[in-house]
């Protein structure tokens, strides 16, 4: 006797769930989709809706890490990821616009860097233009160019994906954050929530970072930050930029409405703190390089960064074949996490491998990557056993609003925070990996360096791959601040 769930379930709707619910309800499949945030909430919603090819120096990083195979693999799947978007958002009328991309080097140190991402995404067929003297309104010591990509409204694209799939028959059921997954070897699997128990032959993890950890994925990528501002007065028409140099990577393109959207600050997510001096440099160059500028908006993402230099995408390891996942996306979710999406929809439907998808499949890591993944899992670990140790006790009388720390107290490691006046107490050990938590001063949330995985102040998770919330604390009444009179910390925020 058949079920009553669905064939698929999908969780999380970013780009790469609802793509993937789209493309499976598409082929008569049935599929439910479970979603922590609402539709566009997530980091695709907050990202600053570029679907271009042109992906900073990724292919200069694969001819040192991959065969060339791969690098050509990568490059078709990006296209085949830009075309399905360029398809869809034509045929939903979701707003859009053409904008020549560039790959600047903001530094003469950094024209090397460009000469080598040259040749290299040439080898693989990407077809850029190298440019000496660009004419641009940034420091240039030469330029990539890339013509015809596109700069969008990202919320705008997944409320018509979240449309298109609800009229293919998909329902989405938004503010259910995943707590639990039963995976079974015959019969349908289950997936726990806060609200349900669900039931599914598939299912297809598409949150950023797996929330399952099974193949050590969370120390096979790396979470990092990139900070964002929004602001006035610049050119509407200007194209995408992205600047390189010495100081990390810069990106400046138009926004929906016109304005402008600044990223940069790349650094780990909970290391090298505080989040706000990350910020000031995107900020400073927002100041010294658009004409006109005024800053109206500030908001930061998330991402994952692979040791090997392609995202990892496929079934879950030890999952029965029951469970797929894409993460490592590094920043370019947009068209790999399509292709991504097309990837998964086509094994789950049976159908034959596209030759890119084969080929990225096969692949393997070389020993550069591997001692780049080593490396990183070495650091990692060492924040988590390291850290702890230098946490001291203090005096959290003196905590200023917008402030948090990391503490001893009978209870072990303790963070505590005070935001809009209101004094909170939890745990300082993440539910996930047990890094010790960092603060966030720019988005008042508590980071894990180790996992990637965020909290609320009053220890709801955010994002990341922990599920449960961390542990709340009595708030003494000696420290100054109005109690915490706020709902359960388990409850979806």
């Amino acid at each position: 006797m058949a079920h009553p769930g669905p064939t698929v379930l999908v969780v999380g709707s970013g780009v790469v769930g609802l793509t993937t619910a789209v493309l499976l309800a598409e082929r008569g499949i049935r599929v439910v989709v479970v979603t922590a945030e609402p539709v566009g909430g997530g980091s695709s919603g907050r990202s600053a809706g570029i679907v271009s090819q042109l992906h900073g120096t990724a292919y200069r990083r694969m001819r040192g890490e991959t065969a060339l195979k791969n690098a050509v693999a990568y490059r078709q799947a990006n296209a085949a990821g830009f075309a399905w978007i360029d398809l869809f958002v034509q045929r939903h009328d979701v707003p859009f616009a053409l904008r020549d991309a560039y790959l600047v080097a903001g530094d003469p140190a950094a024209t090397r860097r460009i000469d080598d991402e040259h040749l290299a995404a040439r080898r693989a067929g990407l077809p850029v233009e190298k440019l000496r003297h660009p004419e641009l309104p940034l420091t240039a010591h030469g330029a990539l160019r890339l013509p015809g990509q596109i700069v969008l409204d990202p919320r705008l694209l997944l409320e018509a994906l979240a449309a298109e799939a609800r009229e293919l028959g998909v329902v989405i059921h938004e503010g259910e954050r995943v707590v639990d997954i039963d995976v079974r070897a015959s019969g349908p699997s289950r997936v726990t929530t806060a609200q349900a128990v669900r039931e599914a032959d598939s299912i297809v993890l598409a949150t950023g970072t797996p929330i399952l950890d099974r193949g050590l994925y969370a120390f096979k990528t790396q979470p990092y930050r990139i900070l964002a501002v929004h602001g006035t007065g610049t050119d509407p028409d200007a194209p995408i930029l992205t600047s390189v140099g010495t100081g990390g990577s810069i990106t400046v393109a138009t926004a929906a409405d016109g304005g402008a959207t600044v990223l940069g600050g790349t650094h780990p997510t909970g290391v090298d703190m505080p989040e706000s001096r990350h910020l000031g440099v995107v900020q400073r160059f927002a100041a010294a390089n658009l004409e006109g500028f005024t800053q109206d908006a500030v908001w930061s993402g998330q991402d994952y960064r692979p040791f090997n230099p392609i995202a990892f995408v496929g079934l879950m390891p030890r999952s029965a074949g029951r469970v797929r996942f894409a993460t490592g996306f590094d920043g370019w979710g947009l068209t790999h996490g399509t292709a991504a999406a097309i990837r998964m929809a086509r094994e789950i439907a049976g159908e034959p491998k596209l030759d890119w998808a084969a080929t990225i499949g096969r692949r393997v890591t070389r020993p550069r990557s591997s001692r780049i993944g080593v490396s990183a899992d070495a650091a990692a670990a060492a924040r988590r056993v390291v850290t702890p140790l230098r946490i001291t006790a203090t005096d959290r009388r003196l905590l200023a609003d917008g402030q948090g720390i990391v503490h001893r107290t009978d209870r072990g490691i303790t963070a505590t925070s005070r935001v809009d006046g209101v004094v909170r107490s939890v745990s300082g050990v993440c539910t996930r990996l047990g890094g010790a938590l960092a603060w966030n001063d720019v988005e008042h949330s508590w980071d894990c360096p180790v996992c990637g995985s965020r909290f609320a102040p009053d220890g709801a998770v955010l994002e990341g791959g922990a599920r449960g919330a961390l542990a709340r604390y009595p708030d003494p009444a000696d420290w100054g601040g109005a109690a915490d009179r706020h709902a359960d910390p388990g409850a979806v925020h």
